[in-house]
Order: structure tokens, then C-alpha cells, then sequence
């Protein structure tokens, strides 16, 4: 690890000189090279474990202790417990980035959208997009910021605001009463004519 991170800081520090290269090349041998002549050396002597042999003094012998060379492979074990608890750390914190940090950024840019549909300083036209295009939300501070926006002094907003406000409460079925009652009355008389029903507060 220290050899691999000592290149790693060197290489560029080298940057366009000739050495460069040839460090690279010697890095690699020795880096790569090297670690993989040795697990091929270990897996062959551990293939020839008590395999018998016939020394040159004579006699025939079994070759002892073969399995003693994998023995350096018990250093790697720590690292390859550490690879379960890597995985969950990373699901963990996938997890947390859906069920935390998502809705969290979704309801920051929505309160964002809807400070700009009640914002004067935005144009007319681009408050009537937005006001047609949170009807998919449904949700409270929604429906809310489009009641106040159905009493635009804009009248391309509010018609818009009322558009979406019948879309939600089609969609709903119901209507609470407090919304109905803070739209004009002829806002009113176009909700109750969809046929949906009002629902008192109390």
C-alpha cells in the first residue's frame, strides 16, 4: 500500500521528464508484476504439498510444509471482512440519500416554486406555468399557495391557480370549506359545479 501510494505521489511530481517513463515502467513491474509472480509461486507450491520427489542424494522424499507459503494470505483476511461492511456502508448511505436527503431537496425547491408564484416581481406568464404545473403535487402548502395565487391581481395567474385548484379537487373528490369560502364567489359557484363534495372543517 505504502509503494503503490509513494507512486502515486511521484508520477506526478515527474510530470514530461524522460524518468517519467521509465518510473512508470519500473513502478508497474514492481507493483504488479512482482505481487503476481508471487501468488503464482505460492499456488504452485501448495499444489506440490506432500507430492514426492527424488532428491539428488537419493531416496525418495515428500516435499513438507507447502501449505506453510499461503500462510501471508491470512493478512488479507482483515481486509476482505472489511468488504461486507464496505457494501452496507455504501447501501446505508444510498438509502439515506432516497429517504432523507431527496425529500428534503424536493421540498426545499418546491417552497422555492411556490415563493415565485406569489413573487409580483415574476413575469406573469412564467407564475401561470408554474401555477398549471404544481397541480401534480397535491399536497397542502400546494393547494394553499394556489388559493392565494386564484386572487392574483393577474388575471392569466388566477385563472390558472383556479385551473389547477379543479384539477386537485376533481381529483380529491372533496373540497374543504375554508378553501372554498376564501375564493371569489364566482370561483365558488365554478368548484361546486364540478359535482365535488365539500367538506366542513368542524
Amino acid at each position: 500500500m505504502l509503494a503503490w501510494l509513494t507512486a502515486a505521489s511521484v508520477l506526478p511530481a515527474l510530470g514530461d521528464e524522460p524518468a517519467a517513463e521509465q518510473f512508470a515502467l519500473e513502478a508497474g513491474v514492481g507493483l504488479v508484476g512482482v505481487p503476481l509472480l508471487t501468488l503464482a509461486t505460492m499456488f504452485v507450491l501448495v499444489l506440490l504439498a506432500d507430492r514426492r520427489f527424488e532428491p539428488p542424494t537419493g531416496g525418495a522424499q515428500r516435499i513438507r510444509g507447502g501449505w506453510m507459503v499461503s500462510l501471508p494470505l491470512l493478512l488479507l483476511l482483515p481486509v476482505g471482512m472489511l468488504v461486507p461492511l464496505q457494501y452496507l456502508i455504501v447501501l446505508g448511505t444510498q438509502l439515506a440519500y432516497v429517504v432523507w436527503v431527496l425529500p428534503c431537496d424536493d421540498a426545499r425547491d418546491t417552497a422555492n416554486v411556490l415563493r415565485a408564484l406569489a413573487d409580483p416581481a415574476v413575469p406573469a406568464e412564467q407564475r401561470a406555468r408554474t401555477a398549471r404545473a404544481v397541480a401534480g403535487l397535491r399536497t397542502s402548502p400546494v393547494v394553499e399557495a394556489l388559493v392565494l395565487a386564484a386572487a392574483d391581481e393577474e388575471p392569466e395567474v388566477a385563472e390558472a391557480a383556479l385551473e389547477s385548484l379543479c384539477t386537485i379537487w376533481r381529483h380529491d373528490g372533496v373540497v374543504g370549506e375554508n378553501l372554498l369560502l376564501r375564493l371569489a364567489p364566482k370561483d365558488q359557484e365554478r368548484v361546486r359545479a364540478l359535482g365535488i363534495k365539500v367538506r366542513s372543517p368542524w
